[in-house]
């Protein structure tokens, strides 16, 4: 299998570097920078396990995509707000056989398709403002995935992978295709616990339940996951907008399977770990705000669920980020 991994962040590199370690699969990671490139050509991917051992890993990089050629596997690891970025370099690489697999954090932009009402035909604007990703790419060509992996990017081709293992990926429109198997295998074969779910909304959910909460408070707080989850004022909070959450959700048809102490105690284990959106934070980054909490306010105005406390944490951690880039 051909695969292209767009994305040299903490989730593509160990992607690419465990795909291309412990797999038959051709595998290419595609980034941004020619000197990010260049790093990881001559260096590989320098990752530090959750046992504390580095490990090196060369991998096929290039800043450049039309040098690919068609793939089989398409796997987008880059921030929900800039896949439209990566639009141009993906219709050269991709046929008619091409599957596409988004790795991004929140609710992604195809998720109405294949829903009955009240999402049937509905665009979010959250997330897919202009109408683009809908346009451009088919749902049906799609594979979704959901990832619980803890890692840091420290640098070009240098990662620090956590905590966390597991990788879950279902077909948008629920069925059972070839290659959704095909990738769940060869994910199992990296090392990673794979598994193919026929809801992979609710997995969408389940990781969401908890990152929508506990991101935007780290931004605001500074605090590490642990701290969040275990600090009475913080975790009330979370508790607040993980409710909300759970009333939107369970209007769209999905059912959590664990409750919502059992979810941040899940998330408490993970360590004194900074969130992806705290990372970008004091990176000087923009926010996955839109697509971790703008996108569950949208569907809750959908379903008519009201959402006070997610709205106003969104508010709040838009002003902080607003602040920091006007200092």
């Amino acid at each position: 299998m051909r695969i292209a991994v767009i994305g040299g962040g903490a989730v593509g590199c160990l992607i690419a570097a465990r795909l291309s370690a412990s797999t038959p699969a051709e595998v290419a990671l595609v980034v941004r920078r020619a000197a990010a490139a260049a790093e990881i050509r001559r260096h590989g991917i320098r990752m530090t396990m959750p046992s504390g051992r580095v490990a090196r890993t060369p991998v096929t990089v290039t800043d450049d995509p039309l040098s690919l050629g068609l793939q089989d596997l398409v796997i987008i690891c880059v921030k929900a707000y800039a896949v439209k970025g990566v639009l141009h370099g993906l219709s050269a690489i991709t046929g008619p056989e091409t599957v596409i697999m988004p790795v991004i954090n929140g609710i992604p932009w195809w998720y109405p398709a294949f829903q009955p009402a009240p999402l049937d035909g509905v665009r979010l604007t959250s997330v897919d403002p202009d109408g683009v990703l809908s346009a451009a790419i088919d749902p049906a060509r799609l594979i979704g995935a959901v990832t619980y992996v803890a890692v840091e990017n420290q640098g070009d081709g240098v990662i620090r992978h956590v905590n966390d293992q597991r990788f879950a990926f279902g077909d948008p429109a629920g069925r059972d295709t070839p290659m959704l198997a095909a990738v769940t295998d060869l994910f199992a074969q990296a090392g990673f616990d794979a598994v193919a779910t026929p809801d992979i909304r609710g997995q969408i959910w389940t990781k969401l339940w908890g990152n929508l909460a506990f991101n935007p408070l780290s931004v605001l707080t500074g605090a590490p996951l642990t701290t969040i989850c275990t600090n009475p004022g913080t975790r009330e909070v979370s508790v607040r907008m993980m409710a909300e959450a759970q009333a939107v959700a369970e209007r769209l048809g999905i059912r959590f399977g664990m409750s919502i102490d059992a979810r941040i105690e899940t998330s408490a284990a993970i360590g004194n770990f900074k969130t992806s959106m705290l990372q970008d934070y004091e990176a000087g980054r923009r926010l996955e705000i839109e697509a971790i909490v703008g996108a569950a306010i949208e569907l809750a105005a959908r379903v008519g669920v009201a959402v006070p406390t997610l709205t106003t944490i969104q508010a709040l951690t838009d002003l902080r980020a607003k602040s920091r880039d006007a200092a």
